[in-house]
C-alpha cells in the first residue's frame, strides 16, 4: 500500500512539473486592441453653408461734369442730351465700410494633408461708402454733392488650395473670378444708378472641423473691379455729371459655417 501512495505521489508531482514547463513555454497574452474612434480626416466631398462680415471699400471717383438741357423732359439722364464738352474734372475718394454676408457651396478632395477646392458664393451687401465733393454750374454757382454707395450683391468663383495643419485644421489660400453689383445714391436729390462691375479675387483663412460634418471658418478676401461710369443730371443747374467709380480696393473680413458631406460616409 505504501508502494502505491508513493507511486501516485510521484506520479502526480511529475505531472506538475510538466505542467508548469509548458506553461512556461506559452506565449504571453496579446496587449488589448486600441479604441477605435471615428476621424474627421476626410475633407473630401461637397459642403453648403453660410458667411458674415464686413466690407470695406477705398476707392476712388473721378466727377465729369457737362453743360446739359433736359429737352426729353423727362427727368432722366441721357448723355445725348449734353451740351458741352466735359466742363471739368474732379477726384474724389469713395470710402467706408458695410455688413455683408450670404451663401457658399462648393467641393473638397483631399490628397494626403493638401485639400483642392472649388467654391462658389453669392453675398448681399449694405450701405458701405461715402465721400462729399463740390462742383460749379456754368453760371460759377458752388454745388455740394454728397453721395452714399450700396453693395448691392457680390458673386465669387474661386479655386482654393489647402494644407492640412493637423487631421481637423486646414490653412488655405483662394482665388478667382468676381462680380459685384452697386448702386450711387445722390443724397441730395434722391437719384440712383446701378452698375455690375467684373473683377477678381484673391484671399485664404482657416478652417476647423468641430465635427466630419460641421466646419467653422475665418478669412480674408482682396477684391478690385473693373472702372465703370454711373450718371446723373441736375434739373435745377443744368449740369450732368458722369461718375467714373474706380473699384480699385475691397476688403472683406467674415467668419461661416459650412455642412459638410464626406464622401467616405455615402
Amino acid at each position: 500500500m505504501k508502494t502505491i501512495t508513493r507511486t501516485a505521489l510521484a506520479a502526480l508531482a511529475l505531472f506538475a512539473a510538466s505542467t508548469a514547463a509548458g506553461a512556461a513555454d506559452l506565449a504571453p497574452p496579446p496587449p488589448p486592441a486600441p479604441e477605435i474612434r471615428p476621424s474627421v480626416t476626410d475633407w473630401t466631398g461637397p459642403y453648403v453653408g453660410g458667411v458674415f462680415g464686413g466690407t470695406c471699400m477705398e476707392t476712388k471717383t473721378d466727377y465729369i461734369t457737362y453743360g446739359y438741357t433736359d429737352r426729353n423732359g423727362n427727368n432722366k439722364y441721357d448723355p445725348g442730351e449734353r451740351n458741352t464738352t466735359p466742363s471739368e474734372v474732379l477726384a474724389s475718394d469713395m470710402n467706408g465700410c458695410g455688413r455683408s454676408g450670404g451663401f457658399v457651396a462648393g467641393y473638397n478632395y483631399q490628397m494626403d494633408t493638401i485639400v483642392f477646392g472649388l467654391e462658389g458664393e453669392w453675398t448681399w451687401g449694405s450701405y458701405t461708402g461715402r465721400h462729399v465733393t463740390h462742383y460749379y454750374d456754368p453760371a460759377g454757382n458752388r454745388h455740394t454733392q454728397f453721395d452714399h454707395y450700396d453693395i448691392d450683391w457680390q458673386a465669387n468663383l474661386r479655386l482654393r488650395l489647402g494644407y492640412l495643419m493637423s487631421e481637423n485644421t486646414l490653412a488655405y489660400i483662394t482665388g478667382g473670378f468676381s462680380w459685384l453689383r452697386g448702386t450711387l445714391k445722390d443724397m441730395g436729390t434722391g437719384s440712383s444708378f446701378s452698375r455690375t462691375h467684373p473683377g477678381y479675387v484673391i484671399g485664404g483663412g482657416l478652417e476647423h472641423a468641430i465635427t466630419e460634418n460641421i466646419h467653422l471658418r475665418g478669412e480674408y478676401l482682396f477684391s478690385s473691379y473693373k472702372d465703370k461710369t454711373y450718371g446723373r443730371f441736375c434739373t435745377t443747374c443744368d449740369i450732368a455729371v458722369d461718375v467714373r467709380e474706380k473699384m480699385n480696393r475691397f476688403h472683406t473680413f467674415r467668419v461661416g459655417v459650412t455642412w459638410n458631406f464626406p464622401v467616405a460616409q455615402w
